[in-house]
């Protein structure tokens, strides 16, 4: 029988550029906030459709030498990026869908390049040896701000990735991510890297050891990110290792005696040490309540909100529940959720499960649910032709572990919409399920290897299209609107004529350029007034060219998100500073409507009669804000949360009537969306 021909030259050195916009992704989306920021995600859609590049020369690599590319388990993965893009069209909000369908088309092509640009195991070590040094790092910028509130991540001005305050988690370690529960996550899958590293064949004592040490690091940093979800997934993902290794490992019964025994001392004394840290348990019994309660507080949907938005979720998907209301859709439909008492808006619902059911509907679970199955079958199934304590087995091993550890935290919270832990994760699972090109069947390698090509390069435009469109249009304006409202008149409106020409259905742009002319109008509003005529006339001459670009921008927005009901809000603060009252009340009434108990909206209603003169209403609005419950955003105090800012508002009405006053000349009119 003729030999079929090795890989080529040209291949491998494709395979070696695939590898390093992975490795970039993973170091990227790991350092810098999760990932989840506009100046990694724009070169990270580009990135992307460099990996779907890459698989369509991949593909015809195998279509020279006869090799099929292309597997079985391949396939839902296809199948769930063309629902997502067909349900990308029927979603709230164009814009959000489309970055939602733009990640998980990067997703997508990392678990499909790690799958197919591997050349071998021997590089795997290394591989796992990166991550870890990632995973190390961010740790340690947690330790050095251990249990500091709010600290700076960044800049590094040569990747354009500016400073941001860390949000404050007080007691909880997040390193160099935003969010603690997704560092949690983030460690569970570098203890289950470490682990595989520690009985990687013929490794040496020293890196036995230092993976050792790295196990247990990763295990302190998820400790220490009390994040509960993590704590579970901690332990569903070792567990479901150590059990295979011990099976499958090369130790007798006396030493997986031995190993059972340091491993439940390990876990019984770290929760004893949990026990003795005050922060850890405050968290703990915040949700749980005093003993005899938890079960009963969990119940009911008091023990933590997370309940209570899946139970939102499932009704919102009862609405749709073929297809879903679109990608990004939560967000915009739990908005108006008439049993909310909280108000405060919820991205997601701290669930995949019921976001994944709320977004795509039964269909679009289905092809997720297929993706599972296919990798667990897949995964079974190598277990079984493989040699135990090999290479390909402690992979296989590895694949189990992250796969229980994302199931199980994926009930509790929304890891794959975050960069950093889906990129991380699809990186192991890819792993896992590689086949070496010397391991690739030949059957049907001609229409399998066609059918990679035409998709690869499809996807590939298709992202880089898209991507660069979002990218461009970040990058046509800053980011803040505070940065924008720096800007001059002309320089303002040559970013908007920029922002329109490359992304036309973007909110966020146009809300942005409407806050910057709102910051613009608030500046001249508050002024001292001129006393010269001219100078009066063109001080309202700039004042109404800033009214009308404000008005402008938000009715943008309005049109491209038309169930975020804030545009429209912040419209009527404009109408108010014309003195068009009557407009306004109406756009204020269909807020409180719509969202009864958003304290944004309460807040803004008072502002609206309090500039009218109605001092007693606009004092019973801002009692209201006051009692409405809602949940304040870990932050820098009021700019966070609208609680503090409607007691500041309040106190200056009561001392306005006290004066006997009626005109409110205040610098901070407008609040910020609660």
């Amino acid at each position: 029988m003729r030999s079929l021909p090795r890989e080529s030259w040209g291949s491998r050195g494709l395979a070696v550029v695939a590898w390093i916009f992975l490795l970039a992704l993973v170091t990227g989306s790991g350092l810098y906030l999760g990932g989840a920021r506009r100046s990694f995600a724009g070169p990270a859609f580009l990135v992307g459709a460099g990996l779907w590049i890459g698989l369509a020369f991949r593909a015809v690599e195998g279509w020279r030498s006869g090799r099929r590319v292309l597997g079985w388990i391949d396939l839902p993965i296809f199948l769930f990026l063309g629902y997502a893009a067909w349900a990308t069209h029927r979603a709230p909000c164009e814009y959000f869908a489309r970055v939602e369908w733009l990640w998980a088309s990067v997703y997508g092509a990392v678990f499909l390049s790690v799958r197919h640009q591997l050349g071998g195991r021997r590089a795997v070590p290394w591989i796992l040896g990166w991550f870890l040094a990632v995973a190390f790092v961010t740790e340690l910028y947690g330790f050095i701000h251990f249990r500091v509130g709010v600290y700076p991540i960044g800049p590094v001005p040569i990747l354009g990735w500016e400073m941001v305050p860390r949000p404050d988690y007080a007691a909880r370690m997040s390193g160099t991510f935003g969010c603690p529960n997704h560092f949690g996550n983030y460690l569970v899958q570098a203890t289950l890297v470490a682990l595989t590293l520690m009985a990687w064949p013929s490794s040496p004592w020293p890196v036995r050891l230092v993976a050792g040490c790295s196990a247990v690091a990763s295990s302190i940093g998820v400790a220490f990110s009390i994040s509960r979800g993590s704590f579970l997934a901690w332990l569903a993902g070792c567990g479901l290792w150590l059990m295979r290794w011990l099976r499958r490992g090369p130790l007798n019964w006396a030493g997986r005696i031995v190993i059972l025994l340091v491993v439940v001392g390990g876990v019984v004394g770290g929760v004893g040490l949990a026990r003795s840290d005050e922060k850890i348990m405050e968290r703990w019994e915040a949700m749980v309540g005093k003993q005899g309660e938890a079960w009963a507080r969990l119940r009911g949907g008091d023990g933590d909100f997370r309940i209570e938005l899946a139970l939102n979720g499932i009704e919102i998907w009862k609405q749709s529940p073929w297809f879903g209301h679109g990608p990004g859709s939560f967000d915009l439909e739990h908005l108006r959720w008439p049993t909310w008492r909280n108000g405060t808006r919820a991205v997601f619902t701290h669930n995949d499960y019921v976001n994944t059911l709320c977004d795509y509907g039964a269909v679009g679970f289905f092809f997720v649910l297929l993706f599972w199955l296919t990798l667990l079958c897949f995964l079974w199934h190598r277990g079984k032709s493989r040699e135990k304590d090999t290479p390909a087995d402690l992979c296989t091993g590895l694949g189990w572990g992250v796969a229980g550890a994302m199931l199980v935290h994926a009930l509790v919270d929304f890891n794959y919409h975050i960069p950093a832990t889906a990129i991380s994760s699809f990186l192991l699972l890819g792993i896992a399920t590689t086949t070496v090109w010397s391991e690739r069947g030949v059957s049907r390698a001609m229409a399998f290897n066609g059918a990679l090509f035409l998709l690869a390069v499809g996807l590939a435009g298709v992202t880089a299209m898209q991507g660069w469109k979002t990218w461009a249009g970040w990058r046509s304006i800053p980011e803040k609107p505070a940065e924008a409202a720096k800007l001059s008149m002309e320089d303002l409106e040559s970013a908007g004529v920029e922002a329109d020409r490359w992304d036309n259905r973007s909110p966020v742009l146009a809300e942005t350029l409407g806050d910057a002319y709102r910051l613009k109008l608030i500046e001249s509003y508050f002024r001292p007034r001129e006393t010269a005529p001219e100078a009066a006339r063109l001080r309202k001459e700039n004042e109404d060219r800033l009214s009308e670009g404000a008005i402008l921008w938000y009715g943008k927005a309005e049109k491209r998100s038309p169930r975020d009901d804030v545009y429209y809000v912040r419209r009527a603060s404009i109408l108010d500073l014309q003195g068009k009252f009557s407009e306004a009340e109406v756009l204020y009434q269909m807020g409180l409507r719509n969202r009864p108990n958003g304290k944004f909206f309460s807040i803004s209603y008072g502002n609206h009669l309090w500039r009218k003169g109605d001092l007693s209403g606009a004092q019973a609005q801002f009692e209201k804000a006051i009692a409405q419950p809602g949940l304040s955003r870990p932050g820098d105090g009021g700019e966070k949360d609208a609680t503090a800012e409607a007691r500041e508002m309040l106190a200056q009405v009561k001392e306005q009537v006290a004066k006997g006053g009626a005109v409110r000349q205040v610098k901070r009119f407008n609040p910020r969306e609660d």
